[in-house]
């Protein structure tokens, strides 16, 4: 189902998720400059080195594919993986170590991975036999989507692995493939080698799939005090990460997760999500020159734009996934807002692909 699509450049990522090419250019392995690599990511060494340096997602695909060529393939992406560990991932991969077992580890993932990666939603799902920890994308992100989801399972499945006081075993899936070309079967090969499990494409999630038994498998360096105060760290700064953006980009971002579930609410479902009042919502948006009706029809808007260049779908489809009650309703809507029918859209756009 396509999903409201986000640049790369309105991505930000903490330098965390470059970690592994400062530990290669650290142990000599590259055979790049530092001025090459500051030149590439166009920033100076002083900016580079600040511990609130992040970069945005079209500057991090390039530099995880422009390593390995500038290297001519002597560093690749196994290589850059390899590098992650607990205590490469700051105090998220802290907290994970200091846990007292599996489980509170990949809660620790679960809850703290948007700190890094801002888009991602992870969950962890058990039952009494089986449990499966899962990652999804809540924009679409075209062809970084598939980049973007392998490197977290990965940096996910490391950081477990580091800290387990013993194997577990487990499965590792993807919801898309890459057919089967000698280059496909090479980069199956590659992240079932640095993963150490079995990799399964073209799966009906993003994710671990394991032994509901074995999330109770101690970490091999348990310690409450160390796993408490972390938690708190890591609490003030997901606090303080909301309070940097701004409040329209927050509504923003939570009404397109959730019009990517195929959910709508009023303006007084989503305050109760929000934990604030009606009245405390109109006026937060309002000090900002916009409102929840705006931010809620540019999303809906969006959304079906989505739609109706990449479906099939009926007009009357796309207005019951962009959250109107009726087909009449949303065309009208939809010339008031965009300047022409649906269809007359939708013709216009096929034209031109």
């Amino acid at each position: 189902m396509p999903k409201i699509a986000l640049d790369k450049k309105e991505l930000r990522f903490p330098r965390t998720v470059i970690e592994p090419v400062l530990r290669a250019f650290s142990s000599g392995d590259t055979g790049v400059t530092m001025a090459q690599l500051l030149e590439r990511l166009g920033t100076t060494e002083e900016q580079f080195h600040d511990p609130a340096f992040s970069i945005n997602g079209e500057q991090m695909v390039d530099l995880y594919h422009w390593l390995p060529e500038q290297t001519r393939g002597r560093v690749d992406v196994g290589h850059l993986l390899r590098h992650f560990s607990a205590t490469s991932a700051g105090l998220a991969g802290m907290a994970a170590l200091s846990a007292s077992n599996v489980r509170e580890s990949l809660q620790v993932a679960v809850r703290y991975l948007p700190l890094m990666m801002p888009v991602v939603r992870a969950d962890l799902l058990e039952d009494s036999r089986h449990c499966r920890f899962t990652v999804d994308i809540t924009v679409d992100l075209g062809a970084m989507e598939r980049f973007l989801v392998e490197l977290v399972v990965s940096v996910v499945n490391i950081i477990s692995e580091d800290v387990m006081s013993r194997p577990v075993p487990r499965t590792i899936h993807f919801t898309h493939g890459y057919g089967d070309s000698e280059q496909a079967r090479r980069h199956v090969a590659m992240l079932e080698q640095v993963l150490g499990y079995r990799v399964i494409m073209n799966s009906t999630f993003n994710g671990m799939e394991g032994n509901a038994a074995d999330l109770d498998t101690p970490t091999r360096s348990p310690n409450e005090a160390t796993f408490s105060t972390v938690k708190r760290i890591l609490e003030n700064e997901v606090a303080t990460q909301a309070q940097s953006r701004t409040f329209d980009s927050v509504v923003r971002h939570e009404l397109i997760k959730l019009a990517n579930d195929g959910r709508h609410p009023s303006l007084e479902a989503f305050a109760e999500k929000m934990n604030l009042s009606p009245r405390t919502l109109v006026r937060k948006l309002a000090s900002e020159n916009t409102s929840f009706k705006q931010i809620s029809n540019d999303v809906r808007f969006r959304l079906a734009r989505e739609l109706l260049e990449k479906t099939n779908f009926s007009i009357k489809q796309v207005a019951t996934r962009a959250g109107f009650s009726n087909a009449n309703s949303f065309s009208r809507a939809f010339k008031t807002q965009c300047g022409e029918t649906p269809v007359t859209w939708r013709d216009r756009h096929s034209r031109k692909n």
